[in-house]
């Protein structure tokens, strides 16, 4: 399968997941032009560090990627984009086929792996990230409201992949998530995870009224 190739420095999408771009440098802007023509489908791939090799090369990326799909857009005055891509499958690089304007990549689908767990410890796998995850966006946002009537429209791969998305965590800690071929082990790093980031948000929402009367002495 050829696909155009988008390459990032500091985002790591994954299937299931919905991320908002802003796309202004004219190649990519002549990329989104003709992949909203077609089928709607790009390859998003995260940079190796120091791998931009500017407008005529091929960029170092990492072998393993998403493919999305361009869900919505809003083309500019001055022909740039919003775009929304939603990611579809994991994808393994193969090789490049061209490279002007843009970069297109000979990809193939990686299959996902059968499930480690029996469907009941799924289920409470399931349970339990959910519920970590509702109040981890509770304490963060103060608005359950949305991300609990999303959950249930949710299976167990798009629940873990959006947690995934959402945790504040190194981009080299997302890629390995992403390169991980079972979400029950994507699951199971991202727990504990999980629980120390709610439990530092749990602290600051205690202390947060404790506030110097001065800001500048302490």
């Amino acid at each position: 399968m050829i696909v155009p190739l988008f390459p990032l420095p500091n985002v790591v999408l994954f299937p299931k997941t919905p991320v908002p771009l802003y796309i202004f440098e004219e190649r990519y802007r002549v990329m989104i032009r003709e992949a909203i023509a077609g089928n709607r489908e790009i390859v998003i791939a995260l940079l190796r560090p120091g791998g931009e090799t500017g407008p005529g090369g091929m960029p170092e990326v990492h072998d393993i990627a998403c493919l999305g799909r361009i869900e919505s857009y809003e083309e500019l005055e001055d022909g740039k984009y919003n775009i929304v891509v939603v990611g579809v499958d994991r994808v393994r690089i193969l090789r490049e086929v061209r490279h002007s304007p843009y970069q297109q990549v000979e990809v193939e689908r990686i299959e996902p792996a059968l499930p480690g767990w029996t469907a009941e410890e799924i289920a409470g796998r399931q349970s339990r990230i959910g519920e970590l995850f509702a109040r981890f966006t509770e304490l963060a946002t103060g608005t359950p409201q949305q991300v609990n009537e999303l959950m249930p429209q949710l299976d167990f791969d798009a629940l873990v992949n959006m947690v995934a998305m959402t945790l504040n965590l190194a981009i080299d800690q997302k890629q390995a998530l992403l390169e991980l071929d079972d979400a029950s082990e994507r699951c199971d790093a991202l727990i504990p995870v999980l629980e120390q980031q709610l439990e530092t948000l749990v602290l600051v929402r205690r202390f947060e009224h404790i506030k110097p009367e001065n800001p500048h002495f302490n």
